[in-house]
């Protein structure tokens, strides 16, 4: 099964380019960085951060346009480019999806989304922006840094909440289930780079290029058929994935989701240089506002994935908690990650275990209505022992200090 409708979705916004119904924003974030991390993940190294020594001072973070028209009552399409110096070929589509949703006529509330987009897992986003961005943070946590580079549904999205003021309860509660075709890659990352600590946001037509280990090293290695370049996004074995999840909330004071994830993606598949990796996982996340401007938030993920009969295979969790406070004429946050996988194969030769945590302070400080800037001091600490397989130290501690100028238009 093969989704086309970024195409389709492309000509419906340009064909209402003109029209009254379309809504154009967007986010453009200049970046001063000083970091003292050895290479980076985006230099074919085993770092865990976006930014390292030999970054450039300055550089732009995001760029981001997005247009979201009405073509009908109930029908909107939504897209979002983004332009990145990281991106295969700079400018890619982040998201594409047509939504419906008709007036609910009760207590229940229902939603189709169709297209390529953000499954619904993190509780750190600024959804009034755009972007896919934290709010609190310039750098995201692991688990979200993760689903930016290697998760997107290229499928069809249905939701369901049951709103508690038709019946006089103070709660709500939601159920939604998902089927998506790609994301057969998804996993190898994870095994082979490991976690990261970072935004780097991954278009759908990206590649990440792995560190050179031996493992599909020529000659000699154990899995040469596997590319250096993931291209995470492909479909390669013609099976569906799907998600189901549910929610609650007390009004916004407190909110509660749940996810189970399984690619079903068969392991022994391998095309064009990518092995597909059988990736399935469990995700927990609570938001709670108590009272005064406290905002209290946590997610966990837990899961496996795994490659060919007897190919690479990982265990995997993470987790992470955040505090945010108004301080001043800004906000302060603090946000602490721990993060791990554990292998699971039969290649002695490619270790894939790590451990880590990290520790990330933050200030968001308001300039005007659109404009914003953020100051981050991020610290990650980790050891993976497939460092030494290309020269680096097992363990390592990157710090960096970044500032972000936000500009909403």
């Amino acid at each position: 099964m093969k989704l086309r409708l970024i195409p389709f979705m492309l000509a419906l916004v340009a064909s209402s380019a003109g029209a009254q119904n379309v809504e154009w924003r967007g986010l453009l974030d200049v970046r001063a960085v000083d970091s003292d991390a050895g290479r980076s993940f985006l230099d074919s190294g085993l770092g865990k951060t976006r930014y390292d020594e030999n970054s450039p001072r300055l550089s732009i973070g995001q760029a981001v346009l997005r247009a979201d028209a009405d073509l009908l009552d109930s029908v909107s399409a939504s897209l979002e480019l983004s332009a990145d110096q990281q991106h295969r070929g700079v400018v890619d589509v982040r998201e594409a999806f047509l939504t419906w949703s008709p007036v609910p006529d009760g207590a229940w509330k229902t939603r189709v989304r169709a297209g390529f987009f953000f499954p619904p897992t993190s509780v750190e986003l600024d959804y009034d922006s755009v972007g896919w961005v934290p709010k609190h943070t310039i750098s995201s946590s692991a688990i979200n840094s993760w689903i930016g580079e290697e998760l997107r549904t290229n499928g069809i999205e249905w939701s369901a909440r049951r709103l508690g003021r038709y019946s006089g309860d103070a709660y709500d509660v939601g159920v939604l289930a998902a089927v998506f075709t790609g994301n057969d890659p998804t996993g190898t990352l994870l095994c082979w780079r490991g976690w990261s600590i970072s935004d780097r946001i991954a278009g759908r037509n990206d590649t990440v290029k792995l560190a050179d280990l031996p493992v599909y090293r020529r000659p000699g290695g154990y899995l040469l058929r596997q590319s250096r370049d993931i291209h995470p996004f492909r479909e390669l074995d013609g099976k569906l994935g799907y998600y189901v999840g549910a929610n609650f909330n007390v009004g916004t004071r407190l909110e509660a989701a749940a996810l189970h994830y399984d690619n079903l993606t068969d392991p022994t598949v391998v095309k064009d240089g990518q092995y597909g990796w059988r990736t399935h996982f469990n995700h927990v996340s609570v938001v709670w506002r108590p009272h005064g401007a406290w905002e209290l938030a946590m997610q966990s993920m837990r899961g496996d994935t795994i490659m060919g009969r007897v190919g690479a295979g990982s265990y995997f969790q993470s987790w992470f908690a955040l505090a945010s406070h108004p301080l001043g004429p800004g906000t302060a946050a603090v946000r602490y990650d721990r993060f791990s996988t554990t292998e699971h194969d039969n290649i002695p030769s490619d270790p894939n275990g790590e451990v880590g945590h990290g520790v990330a302070l933050a200030y968001d400080l308001p300039l005007a209505e659109s404009l914003s800037l953020m100051t981050e001091a991020l610290l990650v600490r980790s050891e993976r022992p497939a460092r030494a397989l290309i020269g680096e130290p097992v363990s390592q501690k990157e710090r960096s200090l970044t500032v972000s100028l936000r500009w909403r238009f």
